[in-house]
């Protein structure tokens, strides 16, 4: 298995953009990647627990992904289990997901995104269709600001 990593610099305290990867009337302004909306939901990442989220595509197809947040740090970092299931057998991805937040030195921030126990292809498809486009939406939300 191996790890994804990204990282962003956002305009913002660390403060903010903690807050805007857990709690959940900002989490609902951006998870998913472009084109995507939120169904149902218990998505808060702010308190250990278990969470899910229904991602609805522009076609109106329905995905469901759960999972569990193991650590919360605040404004350090949040780590959290993510499974997305598939029709039949194992789950289609069972990782561990972190945000770490750091200061960028210049009043802003810097959020590394790891997740852990992908394959190399799931990497492919989780940085070009899932993170980076789900990250771009934070940006833009945060740069309003």
């Amino acid at each position: 298995m191996k790890e994804l990593r990204i990282e962003r610099r956002f305009p913002v305290a660390p403060a903010m953009v903690f807050a805007f990867v857990t709690e959940t009337e900002n989490l609902v302004k951006w998870w998913g990647p472009e084109g995507t909306s939120l169904g149902e939901h218990n998505l808060d990442l702010s308190k250990t627990g278990d969470w899910f989220f229904v991602l609805v595509d522009p076609a109106g197809g329905r995905t469901r992904v759960s999972g569990v947040v193991l650590e919360v740090d605040p404004p350090n970092r949040v780590e959290f289990t993510l499974v997305l299931p598939s029709k039949e057998g194992p789950a289609e991805i069972d990782s561990v997901v972190r945000f770490e937040i750091s200061p960028d030195g210049a009043g802003g921030t810097v959020l590394v995104l790891t997740q852990t126990g992908l394959t190399s292809e799931q990497i492919v498809e989780g940085s070009t269709n899932g993170w980076i486009s789900t990250l771009t939406r934070l940006e833009r939300l945060l740069s309003k600001l």
